[in-house]
């Protein structure tokens, strides 16, 4: 399956969990990281989405192209995991919105690390998206 048609179906995959999400976010121990959670997923399945469509626009070369799908995946679900996984086991990181919880100290731990995850690949992906954008579009003539 091409990597166009492949960050469709996730960003729709994506989108679709945010919506699951969004649902069970106020049962979860911390209620305002389920929310977080939600719009996460909701945010970077539209972004997905949106990579999908440019993607036969990007001048990227193969190496480039592969790292650039998997950063764009590997971040924006990582981006829905790990605030849904702060929810679920009511942990105070990030602290932003944890403030007031504490789950146990391996799962605060953990989430300590998570920014590696979550924050490193989709700035790799953005910076990839922008390179391969570089330059004039090729247009088609005007027809007369």
């Amino acid at each position: 399956m091409p990597y166009d048609h492949r960050l469709l179906f996730h960003g729709f995959l994506l989108f679709l969990l945010g919506l699951g999400t969004g649902l069970a976010a106020y049962g979860l121990a911390n209620p305002r990281m389920g929310v977080s959670a939600h719009l996460e997923a909701i945010l970077n399945g539209v972004f997905l989405v949106g990579l999908g469509l440019a993607w036969t626009r990007l001048k990227l070369g193969e190496r480039q192209r592969t790292v650039c799908f998997w950063a764009a995946i590997v971040g924006s679900y990582a981006n829905w995991a790990i605030p849904l996984f702060s929810a679920v086991v009511g942990a105070s990181q990030p602290m932003l919105v944890g403030k007031g919880f504490e789950a146990a100290p391996w799962q605060e731990t953990l989430l300590l690390a998570s920014p590696v995850v979550g924050v490193l690949p989709p700035i790799l992906c953005a910076v990839l998206v922008v390179w391969g954008l570089r330059g004039r579009a090729h247009r088609a003539p005007a027809s007369g």
